[in-house]
């Protein structure tokens, strides 16, 4: 679809930093990086590759797509970030293609950063387009080693 950020991003118009870490014929993920200044650390977007609103229009197999993907990538943002659990959002009001978020939280959070508030805790791991690729290299990396 034209003018579709997510869109854009599988057909490499807006390359995301350190790459895609997972990408098949139904789902495709990659660090999330839309803010100025250093990006929250361990905040992953799975998206359709089809161009769909929600998740009431998906096909089984694009269902069971975005679910395993979803688990597997919750278990391997615990073992490479130490994250305590991991928050999956979806609205979709701003951009109509389905796209979820994975949001690592981290131990020691505080109580008023939690659920979607923890992006703003200000001692949360940030960093630049360095350690987005070095941390989207170990997700890929244990991500192909699951079983």
């Amino acid at each position: 679809m034209k003018n579709c950020l997510f869109c854009d991003i599988q057909r490499g118009l807006r390359p995301p930093a350190g790459g895609p870490i997972y990408e098949d014929e139904f789902v495709y993920a990659h660090h999330a990086d839309f803010d100025d200044g250093p990006a929250y650390l361990g905040r992953l977007a799975v998206e359709t590759k089809r161009h769909t609103p929600d998740f009431a229009d998906l096909t089984p197999d694009e269902a069971q797509a975005v679910g395993l993907l979803i688990s597997r990538l919750s278990h391997t943002l615990k073992v490479c970030t130490g994250a305590e659990k991991v928050y999956v959002e979806f609205y979709a009001e701003v951009t109509p293609h389905l796209h979820t978020f994975l949001t690592a939280r981290y131990p020691g959070t505080p109580a008023e950063y939690l659920r979607w508030n923890v992006g703003n805790w200000p001692s949360a791991p940030r960093g630049g387009v360095d350690e987005i690729t070095a941390l989207c290299q170990r997700l890929r990396s244990t991500l192909a080693n699951m079983r």
